[in-house]
């Protein structure tokens, strides 16, 4: 093969044969139903396709997380990170020595989950 026939061209790779999206279905809307329905995917927060998708598919839309949503669940991820540390403490140290630490760490945890 010559350095022309080999050579990668960029863009999107194509999607594994049976799992491409190669059909659609079209609708038509009033403005006032279109207004309607776009309304419901912006509050869901996905796009048209996803929600339409999910909607048709599965028969209800689950919306995606928000942003406060999102920066919480980064600070249970860092918290975590903070239990281990503590753990590792624990084990060389004995844990009644860390036990405020841990039951003060899993207090915010239980904050955190139930604003999620």
């Amino acid at each position: 093969m010559t350095y022309q026939e080999n050579r990668n061209k960029g863009g999107r790779p194509k999607a594994v044969k049976g799992k491409a999206r190669i059909k659609t279905i079209s609708t038509r809307l009033t403005l006032a139903e279109w207004k309607a329905v776009m309304k419901r995917i912006t509050d869901a927060g996905k796009k048209p396709s996803h929600f339409l998708r999910d909607l048709l598919l599965y028969g209800k839309v689950v919306s995606a997380r928000t942003q406060e949503d999102r920066q919480q669940i980064r600070m249970l991820e860092g918290g975590c990170n903070n239990l281990n540390q503590l753990t590792k403490m624990a084990h060389q140290q004995g844990f009644s020595l860390l036990k405020g630490k841990i039951m003060d760490l899993l207090d915010e945890f239980n904050k955190i989950i139930e604003r999620i």
